[in-house]
C-alpha cells in the first residue's frame, strides 16, 4: 500500500512541475523575454508545447508520451532557471 501512495505523490509532483513549466513558458511569451534564450531552450519549449498539446488537449493517454513530457519539463525547468 505504501508503494502505491508514493507513486500517487510522485505523479502529483510531476503534474505540478508540468504546470509550473507551462506557467513559466506563458510568462516568457507574455513578457517577450524569449529573445535572450538559447536555441537549446527554444527547442525544448517547442517540444514541450507539442507534447503538452498531445497529452492534455488531444487527450493522448500514452504512458510513454506522458513520461516524455515529465522528462522534458524537468530539463526545461532546469534550463529556464539557468538562463533567467
Amino acid at each position: 500500500m505504501q508503494k502505491q501512495q508514493d507513486y500517487i505523490l510522485n505523479t502529483e509532483e510531476e503534474y505540478k512541475q508540468i504546470d509550473s513549466v507551462k506557467e513559466m513558458i506563458q510568462e516568457i511569451h507574455e513578457t517577450g523575454n524569449f529573445f535572450h534564450l538559447s536555441l537549446k531552450t527554444l527547442e525544448l519549449i517547442r517540444r514541450f508545447n507539442m507534447i503538452y498539446i498531445q497529452v492534455f488537449e488531444k487527450k493522448d493517454d500514452s504512458p510513454s508520451l506522458f513520461n516524455q513530457l515529465v522528462i522534458l519539463s524537468h530539463n526545461l525547468e532546469t534550463q529556464l532557471l539557468r538562463e533567467n
